[in-house]
Parts: C-alpha cells; structure tokens; sequence
C-alpha cells in the first residue's frame, strides 16, 4: 500500500480528503506530501478555510502555518469576504494579538467597522467588545478626531466613546512629557516583527528613510526622518541604536546616531572619525563599529579604526596589509573579514581576517573574481560577495556574479548569478534568505531587491517604488510603532 501511495498525485481536488486518512491511518508521508502542497497553496482567501480544517483534523503543522499566513497577510487578510464571515470571538483572538502584522493601528479599527456592518442587525452589539482590543491610542490624534469620533457606529455607542476620549486624553498627557501616562493595552505598541530600514537617496537629491516589509513586499516611508545629510553608511548598534557615518565634503566623514526607542527621531551629532576617510568598508562586530580603507586626499587607505558606542570614542587598530578602497566586509565567527576593493588600477581579489582579540590581520582564500563596490552578506554560516565591479582593459565591467565562503573549507565557490548586475548593493538577511537592494547596473540605479534561497540556489526579484533610485544602507530591526508612517 506504500509502494501506490508514493507514487499518488496530490492535487487540489484530492489534498483535503487525502490529508484525514492520512492522519487516521498513520501515514507520516502521505500526511507530510499534503501538509506541504495546501501550504503552497494557501493565500487570504482560502488560509481561514484551512485553519478551520487543521483545526477540526488536529492537525497542528498545517494550523500553525496559516495562523501564522494570516498573522502575517492581516492587511489583505481583512479585506476579504473570509474575514466577514469570521465569529465575534475569532476577530477578538485575531486582533488582540501583539505580532500581527499591521503597519498602524487605523487598519484596525477599519476592519472592525467593515466586520460590524457586514452585519449590522447581529454584530452592532458586539462592538463595544471588539473596540476594546483596538489600540486607538497609537492611531494619531487627528485620524482620531476626523475618522473615528464622527463614525456613526461609535457616536451612538457610550462604552465606544470612552475609548476614544481615553485615546484623545492619551494625546494630550502626551504633550506634557512631565505627566506619567497611565499604561493600557490599548496604548501599548504591538511587536510587529523585523522590517528593514531603509536610507534613501531620491531622484531630487534628497535622503529619507522607509521601511520595507519582507513579508508584504511593500516598501512604506517612515515617519518624521528625513536626513539633511549625505549618508554613507548606515549601522545598527545594541538593537536600538543606528549610526549614520555621512560625507558632507569629498574628504570629511562624520557621524550621526539615532535612538529608535526615542520618539524624537532626530539625528544627533555623534564623535567624528579620527581618519578623514571615503568608500570605506564598515562592519560592526560585538557592538563596535569597524572602519577600514578608503580613500583620502587622493591617497588609498589601510588604516582602520573602531567605535566603541558605550564611551563615545574611536580608536585605531592595526593597520591591514593592503590599501584598499571600496572593499566588502563582513562578520563571521567573531572575525571581521575585508573582501577586494580598489588599489593602483585594480579591483582587488584578496581577502584579510581581523581578530580583535590580537589586533592582528590575516590573510585568507582570494575570490575568483577582482571585485569592488560590493556586497556581503553573512548567512549560516556563509559568507557571500555579491556583484559589485570588475576592471577588463582599462573599462570597468558590472558584475552579476556571486561566490560564497566556508571558514570550515577555505574555500570560495560560485553560485546562481542574480538577473541584474549591482555595483554598491545593500545586502541583509532575513529568515534564511539574502536580500540584496538597488545598486548600480552601468547605466541606471536599481529599484529592485533580489532575493536569494540557499536551499535551491535561485534569485527571486521584486521591485521598489521608482522614486527610490538609491538606497544608502540597509538595518534589519524590529519597527518600534511611532516610526511607522501616517
């Protein structure tokens, strides 16, 4: 009977009456094969309708998935007729939840109205109820005041328009910083998973920030950050700490910090660089931000140096063996590895290790290929350079090529190329994956993110908005609520 089974076609006319046999009869990988195959395909108007069925089959894999898929998809989830059809008490679990994923607090006060009315004869006494779990006091005053204090539904329900004086009250104590504010759930930011924050440069020559929702794949500025400065890096330090290093002049490197668990969001001077220094490389190992290379005063650089965020002071360490500008550097295993970069002509193929333990630098496993202007990204274990730009006969070429290193192995090996060439990518990861941002073809700047799966060695591309022709750098951070754009 085994031997037949491995060889069944599960499909979508048979997976829902294959998956409960296969449960009541024991059969791991019948049972895994639809597990599997109802988990691709899922989407927000069927993921309810397989919830239920998990649930009422007990079978907790394919439940956890789309709780998690609707968890995830909350904003497009909420729109559909699944949604509607949801009980009371379904909407209460569903939006009492701290990890949902919602970019403000006004999606879900709509989606509880949308809900009531569907129904209104049955559902308008469930209201009160529902408003209770809508954290009112995040959406900002003046959605308040024009949105939510002239809704009919809540102007005609007394316990309703408690919530929103308390949520107008909580503006006000607000303003006076000198008042404690009382702590409700209903003001208390919901944990809505890591995002990325995104430095921009637009077309007009202006810097802002945003932040893209991997999960979405949609890319939502941020609040009251604009940055009047031309950025260089971006750095992300103890988990809520970001330090900008900004060129204001050719050869004058300054450093800015922002404090994200501040709701000033305002970027305050930090201490400047002890090497005045441009297309450098910088890597941040145990909390301490690393500076290497670069370029000053037409010389090409070795020197490095550190930042130590909890004195406020640089230091510098030992110099590398060569000069470079434009390197990749990555962490790895408590190391900071420094890969290419530029010297006399020539893209670099060498690669050092710095061991802060000796202050002393190594050399290790050159590329395949010379590269400058690239990426790095460190995933499992591995780390990977990533495009960047090449020197054949005096003309520079782009690169869309990639190559990976194993400290077990020593050894750099190639990998799937990305679709597009990028010079001067950004590079994170996220949940097993290497996203890799903008960047520069030879002719244009990218709006786009490639996406790298190790597990079957492919790239996915999505785009970005096209106002967004150059992103600055790149942090992978948990979006406290008040960065979240209005």
């Amino acid at each position: 009977m085994c031997s037949v089974l491995a060889f069944m076609t599960v499909g979508i006319s048979n997976a829902s009456g294959l998956l409960p046999a296969a449960i009541f009869l024991q059969l791991d990988y019948v049972k895994g094969v639809c597990v599997k195959f109802l988990q691709k395909q899922m989407n927000t108007s069927n993921c309810l309708g397989i919830k239920e069925f998990a649930d009422f089959y007990n079978c907790m894999e394919l439940l956890s998935s789309s709780e998690e898929y609707i968890k995830t998809h909350f904003s497009k989830f909420v729109e559909t007729d699944e949604f509607l059809s949801m009980s009371s008490e379904e909407v209460i679990n569903l939006i009492s939840r701290d990890d949902i994923n919602v970019p403000f607090e006004e999606k879900i006060f709509e989606c509880v109205i949308n809900w009531v009315k569907h129904e209104l004869d049955s559902r308008n006494d469930s209201l009160p109820k529902l408003m209770e779990h809508v954290r009112l006091s995040l959406a900002p005053e003046e959605y308040i005041s024009k949105n939510v204090v002239d809704e009919p539904l809540i102007k005609n329900n007394l316990k309703c328009k408690d919530f929103v004086i308390e949520a107008l009250n909580f503006h006000i104590i607000k303003k006076h910083r000198r008042i404690t504010i009382p702590h409700t759930i209903r003001n208390s930011p919901r944990q809505t998973g890591l995002k990325f924050l995104l430095a921009m440069s637009s077309r007009f020559g202006k810097c802002d920030t945003g932040w893209y929702d991997p999960a979405t794949k949609l890319l939502h500025r941020t609040k009251k950050m604009k940055i009047g400065f031309n950025l260089c890096a971006l750095a992300l330090i103890k988990d809520h700490l970001v330090f900008a290093l900004n060129c204001n002049e050719p050869n004058l490197i300054s450093t800015k910090m922002l404090d994200l668990s501040s709701r000033s969001l305002q970027w305050k001077p930090s201490v400047d660089m002890l090497v005045d220094r441009n297309s450098f490389g910088i890597g941040v190992l145990n909390d301490l931000i690393y500076a290497v290379g670069g370029i000053t005063d037409l010389t090409i650089l070795n020197a490095a140096e550190v930042f130590d965020v909890s004195v406020q002071e640089w230091r510098l360490i030992a110099s590398m063996s060569t000069e470079r500008m434009d390197p990749g550097v990555g962490v790895l295993n408590n190391l900071l590895y420094v890969v290419g970069g530029y010297n006399n002509g020539f893209s670099l193929k060498s690669v050092e290790c710095y061991d802060p333990t000796l202050d002393i630098w190594t050399p290790v496993t050159q590329m395949s290929t010379s590269r400058r202007k690239h990426g790095i990204g460190i995933l499992d274990g591995v780390m990977y350079a990533i495009g960047g730009s090449d020197q054949e006969n005096d003309k520079r070429v782009y690169l869309k090529s990639v190559e990976a290193y194993k400290p077990i192995t020593k050894v750099w090996s190639s990998i799937a190329d990305m679709h597009l060439c990028r010079s001067d990518p950004r590079v994170v990861t996220f949940n097993g994956l290497l996203y890799v941002m903008g960047g520069f073809d030879g002719s244009t700047r990218l709006n786009s993110v490639e996406i790298y799966d190790p597990n079957n060695n492919t790239w996915t591309m999505e785009l970005f908005p096209k106002c967004v022709e150059v992103i600055k750098g790149a942090v992978v951070i948990d979006m406290p609520s008040h960065l979240r754009t209005y």
